[in-house]
């Protein structure tokens, strides 16, 4: 795109429709085995530790976004669904919400946690190693 920028420019609503359809069809293919219910009655401690940790997480993010940093809502939406969803959640909701420049914003921003997280975990997995193995009999 950078090479031939008028060629790729016109290519680019095309290109738009196209990456919102396969995002839509990876989003459609993602959530067509989950259920709600068998979580429930598998594990319900589970769906309630994620629902804390998601409700924490968000009040937290909400808390300090808006009184400290003067973060827009839509910002922090957006922020919250990049650090639980991922970048590709992220963008697809400002997209629907036709928060078009936020989307760049919102996939960089996932990218971003998930080059964190992997740093972080592999620092902690270098502790864990060391740590004893606890069995419960």
């Amino acid at each position: 795109a950078t090479a031939l920028p008028i060629f790729f420019g016109r290519l680019s609503s095309t290109g738009t429709s196209l990456g919102i359809l396969i995002m839509q069809l990876f989003f459609a293919v993602s959530g067509a085995a989950g259920s709600i219910r068998l979580v429930l009655v598998s594990a319900p401690s589970l769906f309630l530790f994620s629902s804390l940790q998601i409700g924490i997480h968000f009040m937290i993010l909400y808390i300090f976004g808006k009184s400290i940093f003067r973060f827009k809502e839509n910002e922090l939406y957006l922020a919250s669904n990049a650090n639980v969803g991922g970048p590709t959640t992220a963008a697809a909701m400002a997209q629907a919400k036709e928060w078009n420049t936020l989307v760049l914003p919102a996939l960089l921003i996932g990218i971003f946690g998930y080059s964190i997280g992997t740093v972080v975990a592999l620092l902690l997995s270098k502790v864990l190693v060391i740590l004893p193995v606890v069995t419960f009999s």
